[in-house]
């Protein structure tokens, strides 16, 4: 990359620093849900215009996208980043603490959501450079039920057609001016399991004239866990909990009915596609030995975020050149959390990064917690590396061919590997 436009976009996002951490506090104090977000993309809607961007809201209810354009033809690469918060109380003790009772920023997407905006006015400064075009995607329902899908189906990847995505996500777990990626299957397929086992009610003191649900549920538990640990290879990383179980109508009653709600994890798609059968056999093995019998649902939900081995290699070489003390941790861990942007990523060349905000007791929180906070140092990191890596992909400085962007299942490997 050329050094004076490096030392153009470091100067641009440090003078603009204080305004975008500003906007994230704004945001952090008035946060709404997913598919609500109303205030917050009229917010964003107003920034994009003052920049003379062509603006489109409402996608997908809430969402907005803003293209600009370079001065030469090009390629697109589209920026990604959520804007909903949680149903969690904050607890903070900070004068932007959230205004509104039971709803907070709790996973930063008030940060990703400014960090663009700051992005998008680097850009802009930086247009007569730019050999394509960017889209600046602000991104409804991360937290669920997920905005990515219907934002695609509205046509957020056409006109112009979308050739690359980035996003990042910010993480307590890294020091402000580190970042994190692997390549490949870095989150998991994240499937939704609800269960119902059926006995038969009695009298607590006489068990044997029923078929009690929820001893029956204790063995299934128990049972599931014998797939990961029995039936599925060792090195693939597979995650099936139960956080939710209702039975029961008083202590000397036989259950005759217990429902349980669980989450499937999974990195692989194949062993995705396996697990269903798995439970299937085992469950049908546990209750029909009890006399009892099962109604078992397994709805896919987000499938795993896919990062691409050269957009991963690039953004790399990205934060190097950016000549700012950076660093890339090379002990980077897959997640098996569920992220939306996995869609993007199972249709262009993507890549996602973590963001580090962590710097003391307070920053290190970690995320969906009451007293989640972020380093706000990061803000201009994040601004700059979005910003210069959009440059680098534009200008064509890839090195090797894209992958599959997802279509099989990969092993992870951590940068420079």
């Amino acid at each position: 990359m050329d050094q004076e436009l490096i030392k153009k976009i470091n100067l641009l996002a440090d003078n603009l620093s204080d305004e975008i951490i500003e906007l994230r506090r704004e945001f952090h104090m008035h946060p709404e849900l997913g598919f609500s977000e109303e205030k917050t993309a009229a917010r964003i809607v107003e920034e994009m215009k003052k920049l003379g961007l062509e603006v489109k809201s409402g996608i997908a209810k809430t969402g907005v996208v803003a293209l600009l354009k370079g001065q030469e033809e090009g390629p697109t690469i589209l920026l990604r980043a959520d804007m909903d918060a949680l149903p969690i109380q904050d607890k903070k003790d900070v004068p932007y603490a959230s205004k509104i009772e039971g709803v907070m920023h709790a996973c930063g997407h008030d940060a990703h959501t400014a960090i663009l905006v700051g992005a998008a006015k680097v850009l802009t400064e930086i247009k007569p450079w730019l050999k394509g075009n960017v889209k600046f995607l602000f991104q409804p329902a991360e937290e669920g039920p997920g905005g990515a899908e219907p934002m695609i189906a509205e046509g957020v990847m056409e006109n112009p057609e979308v050739n690359a995505a980035m996003a990042l996500h910010v993480d307590p777990y890294y020091a402000p001016g580190e970042i994190a990626f692997g390549i490949g299957p870095i989150n998991a397929n994240s499937d939704e399991i609800n269960l119902t086992i059926f006995g038969k009610g009695a009298h607590g003191a006489r068990p044997q004239t029923g078929v009690d649900a929820l001893a029956v549920s204790g063995q299934v538990i128990v049972s599931l866990q014998q797939i990961i640990s029995r039936m599925i290879d060792t090195r693939e990383d597979v995650v099936l909990t139960f956080g939710k179980i209702e039975g029961g109508y008083r202590r000397n009653v036989i259950a005759d009915k217990v429902t349980m709600e669980g989450t499937l994890r999974t990195r692989s798609d194949e062993i995705r596609e396996e697990m269903p059968r798995l439970i299937e056999q085992v469950l049908q093995g546990v209750t029909s030995s009890f006399g009892a019998t099962f109604s078992l649902e397994i709805e896919p939900s987000y499938p795993a975020l896919i990062n691409d081995a050269v957009m991963a290699k690039n953004l790399e070489k990205t934060v190097l050149e950016l000549k700012q003390g950076f660093n890339v941790n090379k002990n980077f861990s897959p997640s098996m959390g569920g992220e939306d942007f996995s869609y993007f990523s199972r249709l262009v060349p993507s890549v996602m990064f973590r963001l580090g905000t962590g710097s003391d007791d307070k920053t290190k929180c970690s995320a969906h917690n009451s007293f989640f906070d972020i380093d706000e140092k990061a803000i201009p990191v994040g601004m700059k590396i979005f910003s210069a890596a959009v440059f680098r992909f534009l200008e064509g400085e890839l090195d090797g061919k894209s992958s599959d962007n997802g279509k099989k299942s990969r092993t992870n490997f951590s940068p420079g590997e």
